[in-house]
């Protein structure tokens, strides 16, 4: 199905034929209303637009492979259900997406992490995309924007051109909070929003929607460029965890190092030509502070 020559129609097949429901299951406890119907409905509209914004997106540096593309068509068919959980006997419980991705379509683990980490931050994305809107012409940008986009990029590593792909489907449509909230979006409002539109998957690509979606990803695409930091899911560490015990007199591990490992990653993302020694001298503050507190307790 994602695997074949056109997904999109083998998508409206299984609408059509009223067997998505079948293939896409999701179990009717956690269901929360939507129907299959709905459900479907809602699929085959996010699926059209993902594929026409992949199809027209000719960035050099948004290169989509076999795998990136069908995760990220994935992500798209299963954003009505991004916000469902599905208990489990032992532990926490699994997203829909998820349990689809695993049980139902029985695709591999890494397939199924690699569509919960698409729909976990597309949100984040949303948020730093109105965050750049906000930024004043000529001015740099703050440190914590920096920082954030990072962090996303960190987390989708190769898949995060994919990433904006799916985050600009959630910024597109009001009906599920994409341009008020930094939330998932409701499955029943989804669900609604694209029965909607529904006519419009048979007919010819909405361009002018396709433009906006791929104006949104060109814009985090451009300040992660303009940032340093399009490629900071390849980066090697500026120091190990060794160094960094060394930097602040540690003689072991533990939570606190844990800590220090991560403000590591932060400054680099804030300053991507900094070096090790600058990173050492902000790390040995910090500690020095943290402590200092401590003893003020």
């Amino acid at each position: 199905m994602m695997h074949g020559a056109d997904p999109v129609m083998a998508l409206r097949l299984l609408h059509r034929l009223r067997i998505f429901g079948a293939v896409f299951a999701v179990p009717p406890s956690v269901t929360m209303g939507l129907s299959e119907d709905a459900f479907g409905a809602a699929a085959n509209r996010l699926a059209v637009s993902a594929y026409d914004e992949m199809q027209a997106w000719s960035h050099p540096e948004a290169g989509f492979d076999q795998d990136a593309r069908r995760r990220c068509m994935m992500a798209a068919v299963l954003l009505p259900i991004a916000d469902l959980q599905v208990p489990v006997t032992k532990g926490k419980p699994m997203s829909a997406a998820y349990h689809v991705v695993r049980e139902s379509l029985k695709w591999k683990a890494k397939d199924a992490e690699a569509v919960d980490a698409l729909h976990t931050t597309a949100p984040e994305l949303v948020a730093v995309y109105r965050q750049l809107l906000g930024q004043p012409d000529g001015m740099p940008a703050p440190e914590e924007l920096r920082v954030r986009l990072g962090h996303c990029i960190r987390r989708l590593k190769q898949l995060w051109p994919a990433g904006c792909v799916v985050a600009s489907l959630l910024h597109s449509n009001p009906e599920y909070g994409g341009e008020i909230t930094d939330q998932a979006p409701g499955a029943a409002a989804l669900a609604a929003a694209a029965l909607s539109g529904l006519e419009s998957t048979d007919g010819e690509p909405d361009m002018p929607g396709t433009q906006r979606r791929l104006d949104f990803c060109e814009a985090l695409l451009s300040a992660a460029t303009a940032y340093g930091i399009a490629g900071c899911w390849q980066w090697k560490p500026l120091l190990d965890g060794k160094q960094v015990m060394a930097a602040v007199g540690m003689k072991s591990g533990g939570p606190a190092l844990g800590k220090l490992m991560e403000a590591a990653v932060e400054w680099q993302l804030a300053h991507p030509d900094g070096t090790a020694e600058q990173c050492r001298e902000h790390l040995q503050a910090q500690h020095a502070a943290a402590q200092q507190a401590a003893g003020m307790e």
